[in-house]
């Protein structure tokens, strides 16, 4: 099995081919579309690749001969939708990128055999056939020139999408390892927390790696789960660890909010934490407003969980779910050691 290591120096070499080659215009835009497909695959991409095997292979359509929803929604989010002026309609175009280039390279060949060369007519109508053989040829010759000028275009919709793919990943590989380190601090601060707590905490830290690596998209809707949980382990012990004395069941902030941190109210709870940790802290600190910000916005994404339609969880939200509560764990933690 490939390690990590590998594929990031063959993925980074599929991306500088993609864009050396189209900047160069060394390569064809369908062998740029196989390259893309490689740096999806070794990056694990599951997104690019849905979309990549629809250009490659063609976007599936419905038993009536229409695109399917899924299809329709990934062609006009790589920029294949346009509107008709005369129907005021939108739609997209679905030739793929090898199509196209026949369809460009075939048309300048026939644009070059189009003339009135080489014709000639006599008689009293030679003047007419004349004309309206000149008058045919223009015709066709301006009909060649509008398809293929719409062609041209589309064929340049898809490098860009082809070439900006190849710069994104690009930029990620080779600089994404300072953001790595970063997010392996804050990682490793979580981990040590954690690992003074009882192991079927430990066990929800693992499940989330082990849902994003399964690669099953029913699974991201179980990482906001067990990202949600692991909130509630963290605001019980640190709630009873900063306010062990603490036994209302309403706290009351420095802004004379009251809040009720009884019960299953986690948020609540951290949200009182962070302000008494705050308080003691020997520095002021914005962190803990940050925190409460941060809390806001996964409240958000587990209303989306909670309300079971699992189906619009995309890999990209379990991904920031997970990013956002390490570092927020993560500056919890820092604030409580500053302040320990």
């Amino acid at each position: 099995m490939e390690d990590f290591a590998t594929k990031r120096i063959q993925a980074l070499d599929a991306c500088d081919k993609v864009i050396n080659g189209i900047e160069d215009g060394t390569i064809t835009i369908s062998s740029a579309l196989l390259q893309c497909m490689k740096i999806a695959r070794l990056v694990n991409d599951i997104d690019a690749m849905e979309w990549l095997n629809c250009e490659l292979g063609g976007y599936p359509r419905n038993n009536e001969g229409f695109l399917t929803a899924s299809a329709w929604d990934i062609a006009v989010q790589h920029g294949r939708s346009y509107v008709d002026k005369t129907e005021k309609k939108t739609y997209v175009f679905t030739d793929l990128a090898a199509e196209l280039e026949n369809v460009i390279t075939n048309s300048r060949s026939a644009l070059n055999n189009f003339s009135t060369q080489g014709f000639s007519v006599s008689g009293e109508y030679a003047i007419s056939a004349t004309s309206r053989m000149t008058e045919n040829v223009n015709h066709a010759t301006n009909n060649l020139l509008n398809a293929s000028k719409r062609n041209e275009q589309r064929l340049s919709i898809l490098k860009a999408q082809f070439y900006g793919y190849a710069v994104k990943w690009q930029i990620e590989l080779r600089f994404g390892k300072t953001a790595k380190k970063i997010f392996e601090e804050y990682q490793e601060r979580v981990g040590l927390f954690f690992s003074e707590l009882p192991t079927t905490t430990l066990q929800k830290l693992s499940a989330i790696e082990d849902l994003m690596e399964d690669g099953n998209p029913e699974r991201y809707s179980q990482v906001l789960t067990s990202c949600r949980r692991l909130w509630e382990d963290v605001a019980q012990v640190l709630f009873e660890e900063v306010l062990p004395d603490h036994k209302e069941k309403i706290f009351k902030t420095k802004t004379g909010k009251e809040i009720d941190v009884s019960g299953d109210h986690y948020n609540n709870k951290i949200s009182a934490a962070i302000e008494t940790l705050q308080e003691r802290a020997a520095k002021n600190t914005l962190v803990g407003s940050e925190i409460i910000y941060l809390i806001d916005w996964m409240e958000q994404i587990n209303k989306l969980q909670s309300s079971g339609v699992h189906s619009e969880v995309t890999r990209d939200q379990a991904m920031r779910c997970i990013i956002h509560t390490y570092i927020a764990l993560g500056d919890i933690l820092k604030l409580r050691d500053d302040v320990s």
